[in-house]
């Protein structure tokens, strides 16, 4: 029997040309773009500027795996879809809903914008900021309590503070009689939060009266309102009687809608956090933590995505009372005393 052979040529044209025309490719239709080399495969539904294209997306996959993809304005990328739903926030709100994460990565970002505040006496001006998503579903399904972060998420990274914080007022990493866990007892995480967490232990007065309005407070209600807070295995460091250089319990609790990383978080490992003299297990590893996939470089392309300035972590020291975990602005792993003057907070959030 003769072999007969033949060859098929796709649609194509310029990307120009292909884009002003927006068809509606029928589904497994391919079109092949002769200037750019994209291909795209039609759905039977998207409209061809909505379409991913296949040569793209490799692209983008090749850059994370290299470490050197910069992200994508997802604002412009998803346009189309956007426009369904009103704002960018509302669009990853629905996709978080669906479990749907085509298309989206680690270092895409969009620019929201933020209301004019005073915080911890100091006047913050209505900015746009730019906000990174940091990891995709990294806590998914974890937690003692399944109505919280469960659901699936975006881990999102939205810059730093726009002035430096101290950890607490006075040197002392404990926790209080407000909070036994240190992070939620520390004043870093009132002023991200707005809340009045101020307490005692046997250092002095620890904690900040944030109640008028702490950096959560200036993003939109509508993102404020897709928040969720994770709830996470923290360790407590307090004692009514002693000060405490040493985690002497451990239990689930949420972590705020606003956080700063832990050392796991930001490294994937503990570094300051732990010591070889710590006498009981440390919960700072028990998490759920993971590292942040936009972490896992040290430099400008990682954690100084937003520049050499040094940023708390929730986590403290082992060994010590009054030191915290911070990231230093050079990208290596640093603790410095919890008054320390020059370090920002980062505004870290979850929504689903």
């Amino acid at each position: 029997m003769a072999t007969e052979t033949k060859r098929m040529r796709v649609r194509q044209s310029d990307s120009a040309t292909a884009k002003s025309k927006n068809e509606t490719l029928r589904l497994g239709e391919f079109f092949y773009e002769t200037d750019t080399g994209e291909i795209k495969i039609g759905d039977g539904v998207t409209k061809y500027n909505a379409l991913l294209g296949v040569r793209s997306e490799a692209k983008i996959a090749q850059a994370l795996a290299s470490g050197v993809y910069k992200g994508q304005d997802l604002s412009i990328k998803f346009a189309s879809e956007i426009a369904k739903y009103g704002s960018v926030a509302d669009f990853l709100h629905a996709r978080c809903a669906a479990g749907n994460f085509e298309g989206i990565y680690p270092f895409d970002y969009w620019y929201e914008n933020t209301g004019a505040a005073t915080i911890a006496g100091t006047a913050i001006e209505a900015k746009s900021r730019k906000c990174v998503i940091a990891g995709i579903d990294l806590y998914y399904g974890t937690g003692d309590n399944g109505d919280l972060v469960t659901k699936h998420h975006l881990t999102i990274f939205a810059g730093l503070s726009d002035m430096n914080v101290t950890f607490n007022d006075i040197n002392d990493n404990n926790g209080s009689t407000n909070s036994e866990y240190p992070w939620l007892a520390s004043k870093a995480y009132a002023v991200l939060n707005g809340v009045n967490n101020k307490g005692t232990n046997k250092a002095g007065t620890i904690g900040f009266d944030a109640s008028s309005g702490g950096f959560l407070q200036i993003f939109s209600s509508k993102l404020r309102s897709y928040m969720v807070e994770q709830r996470c295995h923290l360790p407590k460091r307090y004692s009514s009687t002693a000060t405490l250089t040493d985690h002497n319990g451990q239990g689930w609790v949420g972590r705020g809608m606003l956080f700063a990383p832990s050392e796991i978080e930001a490294y994937g490992c503990l570094i300051h956090s732990t010591k070889p003299t710590m006498a009981a297990h440390n919960p700072e590893g028990f998490g759920p933590f993971e590292q942040f996939p936009i972490f896992r470089s040290a430099g400008n392309n990682g954690r100084l995505l937003f520049g050499r300035s040094t940023f708390w972590l929730c986590s403290v020291a082992g060994g010590s009372s009054t030191l915290a975990c911070n990231v230093y602005g050079g990208g290596s792993a640093d603790a410095y005393y919890t008054t320390s003057t020059h370090i920002r907070l980062p505004l870290c959030f979850h929504i689903a």
